[in-house]
Parts: structure tokens; C-alpha cells; sequence
């Protein structure tokens, strides 16, 4: 139970503190201003009437909250961009799951739902575990290798890559698209780094239009093959079944690789964590669960007032947006004993990482599961990881990941 505070508006103080965390370089940790906003203002309205929370409980509330909805609030920061850049992506965007509310979302969430259920990824172990082995023993013949660029980004791309049928020559291209491609939802990218973020955006597009129209004609045993039979069917149109497509290798080349690379700087920092999971891997679910909360691959997760609501003791109007500091609440002191301490072992229920609500992540099960078995391989099979060089986070503190983790792989 969070230990509820007065809701503070207009705090010039909090809001300063709120934006001296995005605007830091991203290798400054946050969690300085996260301690001052959970102490002196978890709750507060900025100038411009957002209201920001940091709180477990009162961002859990508002991700699960009916009445907030996806609107524009991610995509304000992109109105200097040119019409031929802005409209494309905007199209883009307006129909994916992630920024579609009921009931564009339930029906365009349910065509791939059954896909991403914990049965069917389980179906992926044995391939998964496969590529794992393949790239650590890759990395073990290249001391000081990254192991963004050598192990964590090809095994997203592939991975996903499998699930929707993208062939193979196709995926080291559309790994780097990905990433460039999701600037454009992060508000604090530089403008001038913007055109080529949409761009990138627009370029996954093309190339999941070229790919529908082939599985429509040819089709496979695949997740755009599914999409493309529902739009055959008059369930989805079409620029819905390109948007959901780019939406999904997003999840996969993006957020499952900041997932991944997250989790590997906190162990190679924390060794003495990996070394009690050697000794007893039986906890191999809430370590996962551990280090998706310590380091989350995203760390805002905005929501629009839908119609007139209350929330966290805020009373909100149709329009006015929400921010939830996922990150802020997954170091929550009210939820969390010594949040800031890793603890592979720690039972205190999920994080918000994954976000929740009707916009729950829908790769959720296959983050786990990757993440889930890189584990079990270090902690079984006598790999051992270490850190070879200073590492460098992507920049932004929205999308959380790291560009640059040199390692020294032994197996």
C-alpha cells in the first residue's frame, strides 16, 4: 500500500527535478531525482498541466485506468517535422496496438494475441536457447566485443525475425531501422535527429507493405502471414497489418534488446548476484522479474485523459495527459524493501516494467523467456561474463538501453 501524499500543482521545484532527469546525459543515473520525487512530490501537475507520477500503486492505477487512453501525447514534440515526414508516420502511428484504444485495440490486438500466449512462445525454447549458445560462443572468440551489436541485437532480430517471417537477409538491416525508427516516440530526441528517425519509421513501413503483399500471395507459417489473412478477411486494413507488423519487430530489435542489455550491465556490476544464482538457479523467474524492474527498457508511459476522471487524487479533464515514471515506480520505497538493492531473489510481486492495462505489453511472455534463458545459460553451463571497457548508454531516458557494453566472454 502506498503511503499516500498531498498532490502537489504547479511545483516549479518538482517539475525542474522531473526534467533535470531527461535532459541529464543518459549515462547519469536518475535515481537521485527519483528519491526527491517520491519524498517531496510523487504526485504533481507541471505548468503545463501534465500531471507526472511516480508512485507504484498510483502509476498502476493509471496504466489499468479505463478512462486513460492513448492520444497525441506522445508525438507533440514532432510538429516542426515536414508534412512529408510527419504525415506517413502519424498514419503510422494512429493505428498501431500501442497508441489504439478500445475497440480499434481489441481488434486489432486480436489477430496476434494467440500468437504471443505463454504456450505458444514456450514453442521457441529450444530454437532461442540455440541462438544463444551460437552468439556466447561467438563472443567468447572475440574478447571486448559489444555485446549489443554481437549477441543482444542479432537475437532479438532473429528471434522475432522467426515469429513474423522476415528472411534472414533482411534482419541485420531492419535491426538497425528499428531502433532509429523509435526516436521518434521518444520526446526528448534532439530535432535535429528527428527527420532520420522518421524516415527510418517510413522505411519500415515500405518494407512490411512489400512484405504482406508477398505472404498474401505466398503465405507462411508466421505472424504477418496471420495478419495478412485478417485483412483478407476484412478484420484489419491494410496500413493496420503494416503498423502492427513494424510494431512487433519493434518490440523484438528495440525493447527486447534493452531489455537484455540492461539486465547484463547489472550483473556484470553486481557479480555476486549471478554467483548466488549459480549456486542455486532455481529462482530463475524472479531473477528475470528482478532486473526487468531494477533497469527497464522503458521508462515513461504516457496516457490522455479520455473523459473527465480522477486519478491519484488529481482531477482530470478530457485531454490532459498523464506520465507515469515507470522507472520511479519500480524503485518505489512504499512497494519495494531496499529498492535500490538488486536481489535476484526477491519475491515482492511484478514490476510495471511491462507496463499493464489493455496496453499490456503483448511480447511480454517472449521478453521473459529470452531473458529467462540467457540466465539459465550462465548460470548452468559455466560461462562466465565480464565487463571489458566503459560502457555507453543509447542517449534519452525514455528508451532505456545501452549502445555500446564491451564484454570478455569465457566458455
Amino acid at each position: 500500500m502506498s503511503i499516500r501524499h498531498e498532490v502537489t500543482t504547479g511545483d516549479a521545484a518538482a517539475e525542474q527535478v522531473f526534467l533535470s532527469f531527461l535532459g541529464n546525459p543518459p549515462d547519469v543515473e536518475p535515481l537521485a531525482q527519483y528519491h526527491w520525487l517520491h519524498e517531496h512530490a510523487p504526485v504533481f501537475t507541471t505548468t503545463s498541466g501534465m500531471v507526472v507520477l511516480t508512485r507504484y500503486d498510483d502509476v498502476d492505477t493509471a496504466l489499468r485506468h479505463r478512462s486513460l487512453g492513448r492520444g497525441d501525447e506522445s508525438v507533440q514534440h514532432l510538429t516542426d517535422l515536414p508534412p512529408e515526414l510527419v504525415d506517413p508516420v502519424m498514419a503510422l502511428w494512429k493505428r498501431t496496438m500501442v497508441f489504439a484504444n478500445p475497440p480499434l485495440h481489441t481488434r486489432m490486438r486480436r489477430p496476434v494475441a494467440a500468437t504471443f500466449t505463454p504456450r505458444h512462445v514456450d514453442e521457441l525454447r529450444e530454437r532461442v536457447v540455440a541462438r544463444i549458445e551460437g552468439l556466447l560462443s561467438t563472443l567468447a572468440e572475440e574478447p571486448g566485443a559489444d555485446f549489443v551489436s554481437r549477441f543482444a541485437s542479432p537475437l532479438g532480430a532473429d528471434v522475432v525475425g522467426d515469429m513474423l517471417g522476415v528472411p534472414q537477409p533482411d534482419r541485420a538491416e531492419l535491426a538497425r531501422l528499428s531502433p532509429e525508427s523509435m526516436k521518434v516516440f521518444d520526446p526528448m530526441t534532439a530535432s535535429t535527429d528527428l527527420p532520420a528517425a522518421a524516415h527510418a519509421a517510413i522505411e519500415l513501413a515500405n518494407y512490411f507493405g512489400d512484405l504482406v503483399d508477398t505472404r498474401r500471395r505466398e503465405p507462411g507459417a508466421d505472424v504477418v502471414t496471420r495478419l495478412a489473412g485478417a485483412l483478407d478477411q476484412g478484420e484489419l486494413e491494410r496500413i493496420e497489418v503494416v503498423a502492427a507488423s513494424a510494431n512487433l519487430l519493434n518490440a523484438g530489435s528495440d525493447t527486447l534488446v534493452n531489455l537484455l542489455s540492461n539486465a547484463m550491465y547489472a550483473l556484470l556490476t553486481n557479480p555476486d548476484q549471478l554467483a548466488a544464482l549459480r549456486t542455486d538457479p532455481g529462482h530463475l523467474s524472479r531473477a528475470v522479474e528482478e532486473l526487468a524492474r531494477w533497469d527497464p527498457p522503458l521508462n515513461l508511459n504516457p496516457r490522455t485523459a479520455l473523459e473527465p476522471c480522477t486519478v491519484a487524487g488529481v482531477d482530470l479533464v478530457p485531454g490532459q495527459i498523464v506520465i507515469g515514471v515507470q522507472g520511479a515506480a519500480n524503485r518505489d520505497p512504499s512497494h519495494y524493501t531496499d529498492p535500490d538493492r538488486l536481489d535476484l531473489v526477491r519475491d515482492e510481486g511484478p514490476s510495471l516494467s511491462f507496463g499493464g492495462g489493455v496496453h499490456y505489453c503483448l511480447g511480454a511472455h517472449l521478453g521473459r523467456l529470452v531473458l529467462g534463458e540467457v540466465l539459465r545459460v550462465l548460470a548452468t553451463s559455466g560461462t562466465s561474463v565480464e565487463l571489458a571497457g566503459t560502457p555507453r548508454r543509447r542517449p534519452g531516458h525514455n528508451l532505456r538501453g545501452y549502445q555500446y557494453l564491451p564484454v570478455v566472454v569465457t566458455r
